[in-house]
């Protein structure tokens, strides 16, 4: 099939491909893996052709790969993840039980993606994705926890296999028999790796159990993490929201991205019809891919950006990427996580950087000029922004004040820019001549937007969102699927971004729908736009690319790298103006090692404990006090957050953690401080104290 994404067709509306509404009768097929994006599709070979599972190969894959002795593997929020040298089992029976969940959805492509993420190079680890592009089910959860700790016994390994085939998979009863119903089942199963050296051996392993049980696997090779999500989505058509072309190989993926940014992008064209032309100026923004697989990755949409070109000034990005694989180790003193827990710019390694004369930051000193930063995490899901704050600007060389841009601040941002777009569209359904609000319609007023956040979330971002933006902020349990959840059942348009920089927007039924009243609307007016109408006519073209630039299968960093820069280019903004728009409450994290976590339980979104049931009183009373200490500061009259703290358990270590925020970094550090101390005498602490920060309550 021929790319349509260099035609200059457009609609009747003038909008390129890549904004036209995706239907029935134009939704492309499956792109199939061309170089030099090629993915080798592993066929089952003998004896495995015709789709039945080997017993005997599955026993052979049981017995050369046992589980290490008394150790329990555990499914968190990340999938499994440990040392490598433990996980070779764990690979060879998910690999088993990926092609077992991708029969029990009738033959819908599910999804393995090969890393540890952030974590040092000796890790790897391993993220199921589900038919949807989403996170492995809960149920399939327990499943894969089960088979991954199920004895090394061989017989007891099938039988489990064999009840796990049963109760899933609806007709399947002896999977490793000869009848019917074994011939021709579906299964399929997407493979992907990040950079770390024990990776080709894990995904081998993994495409070894899921041939023994007779599926098809299509490996792709190096992917960031979203990569593989959004190709397990676009796999299963039938899965796709509307408004996104179908894509599901890399190649696609680069496509959808880089056209549906440049669609946002060239909405600037029309500013200057309704008196809103602003300054827009080119731009250099440099991004530290931690020495991981997102390296390669910004250089083919870097590729990609460069063969863009766009009229009537619109300029994409420069992007420089630095920090590749072979640069320097992964994830040490670089990344996402480096930066955004540390509060520090990242090491640069490489050729690109001159040796630093700055021996406290040990960052080098950039030979290309830039005008921001960013960061990704090791398989390129989280991201984060920075720039170093000078008196006169934004400096490269001055090091004089480390400036961060969390994920709450990249919230902030995207909610309030769809927040405004959607004002604008409003306006067309307020007049007395279409039709929202009639029954079967959808209004604007009537899409609901919010924000989910996490009590991780920074006091003075909630409070923006609410008093400013004037938009719902919800607050889920730590961890993505919690608030992808809580996103998904609240809002018609639900974005979610945890400090950390992991995030995305959810778009619901009622958005889509809002989406084609609004293009109705526009052909049926097309011969008499006011300024008001020719505002809301770029508000929809905006809001409408938007499903295909973000990915709503999970956080992607490359993805909101580009949808931030256009958001900032669209506004007219650096990266000092979006910092401006508020300043963080000073905040303080530890953690405490505790005999045993199970202790201390919470409450539904972990904002308060509820035991140890003296805890949280006592919590509360240190936060009154130190409320009370500035009840007379003029502060108090500014809408300044009152003094925060929580406690939760660590889902994975005998540890509870601890955050605490208040108006000064010496007062957050005096409460934390307090909440130490309690934790440790309430809650079984162990070892020595963590160091006590003096306080004064």
């Amino acid at each position: 099939m021929k790319s349509t994404s260099r035609t200059t067709k457009t609609s009747s509306l003038g909008l390129s491909p890549s904004e036209m509404p995706v239907t029935a009768s134009n939704r492309p097929s499956i792109l199939q893996p061309s170089p030099p994006f090629s993915s080798s599709i592993l066929q089952p070979s003998p004896p495995f052709s015709s789709g039945i599972p080997s017993e005997s190969t599955v026993r052979n894959l049981l017995i050369s790969y046992p589980s290490p002795e008394d150790f329990k593997y555990d499914y968190g929020t990340a999938g499994f993840r440990y040392e490598a040298s433990l996980l070779p089992s764990v690979f060879v029976r998910m690999g088993m039980l990926a092609a077992i969940r991708s029969a029990s959805l009738d033959g819908e492509g599910v999804g393995i993606m090969v890393t540890a993420s952030h974590n040092p190079e000796r890790d790897n680890g391993m993220k199921l994705a589900d038919s949807n592009g989403g996170m492995l089910h809960p149920d399939w959860e327990v499943y894969a926890v089960q088979f991954a700790n199920a004895p090394n016994d061989v017989e007891s390994a099938i039988s489990h296999i064999n009840e796990l085939c049963h109760s899933t998979v609806p007709g399947w009863s002896n999977i490793f028999g000869t009848s019917v119903s074994n011939n021709g089942r579906k299964m399929c199963v997407h493979i992907g790796k990040d950079t770390r050296s024990s990776s080709p051996l894990l995904s081998s392993l993994a495409i070894q159990g899921a041939l023994a049980m007779g599926a098809t696997v299509v490996d792709h090779g190096l992917l960031t993490t979203p990569m593989l999500h959004h190709i397990v989505m676009h796999s299963n058509p039938n899965l796709l929201p509307n408004l996104i072309p179908q894509r599901c190989n890399e190649r696609g993926y680069l496509e959808v991205l880089c056209h549906s940014y440049a669609a946002l992008l060239r909405t600037a064209v029309n500013d200057c019809a309704v008196g809103e032309r602003k300054e827009r100026r080119k731009r250099t923004i440099l991004v530290d891919c931690a020495c991981g697989v997102g390296y390669p990755k910004i250089q083919l949409i870097r590729q990609h950006l460069q063969l863009l070109r766009l009229d009537d000034g619109c300029n994409v990005v420069n992007i420089h990427p630095i920090n590749g694989s072979e640069d320097g180790p992964l994830n040490d003193r670089c990344g996402a996580e480096f930066v955004q827990k540390n509060r520090l710019p990242p090491t640069i390694y490489g050729a690109s950087t001159a040796k630093s004369t700055n021996k406290k930051l040990n960052v080098g000193i950039m030979k290309t000029p830039y005008h921001y930063m960013a960061s990704l995490d090791g398989d390129a899901d989280r991201i984060v922004f920075h720039y170093q704050k000078h008196s006169d600007g934004i400096s490269n060389n001055d090091w004089l004040e480390f400036r961060l841009l969390d994920g709450d601040k990249i919230s902030v941002l995207i909610s309030s820019f769809i927040q405004e777009e959607i004002r604008h569209l409003q306006k067309i359904f307020s007049s007395n001549d279409d039709n929202g609000g009639k029954e079967g319609k959808t209004n604007a007023s009537q899409v609901k937007c919010g924000i989910v956040q996490t009590a991780y979330a920074n006091g003075s971002s909630t409070s923006y969102l609410k008093n400013i933006v004037k938009t719902q902020v919800v607050t889920a349990k730590t961890g993505v699927k919690y608030v992808h959840s809580a996103a998904h059942e609240n809002f018609d348009i639900g974005v979610y971004f945890e400090a950390n920089g992991h995030g995305t927007i959810l778009f619901g039924p009622a958005f889509y729908s809002l989406m084609f009243q609004s293009e109705s609307y526009f052909l049926s007016h097309s011969s008499h736009q006011t300024q008001n109408k020719t505002r809301a006519n770029i508000a929809w073209r905006r809001l409408r690319v938007l499903p295909s630039l973000v990915n709503q299968a999970v956080g992607d960093a490359l993805s909101d790298l580009l949808l931030v820069d256009a958001i900032l280019y669209l506004k007219s903004w650096d990266l000092g103006l979006w910092d401006g728009i508020y300043e963080d409450m000073p905040s303080r994290q530890f953690k405490v090692k505790v005999q045993d976590r199970s202790v201390i339980t919470t409450n539904h979104n972990e904002t308060r404990a509820l035991t140890p049931t003296s805890l949280q009183p006592a919590l509360d009373a240190a936060m009154k006090a130190m409320a009370s200490s500035h009840s007379n500061n003029k502060n108090d009259q500014m809408n300044v957050p009152p003094p925060r703290c929580f406690v939760r358990p660590s889902g994975t270590e005998n540890v509870v953690r601890i955050y605490a925020e208040a108006q000064t970094q010496r007062d957050a550090d005096a409460l934390a401080s307090e909440a130490i101390m309690l934790v440790y005498r309430l809650c079984g602490g162990v070892g020595e104290i963590p160091a006590i920060f003096g306080s004064k309550l």
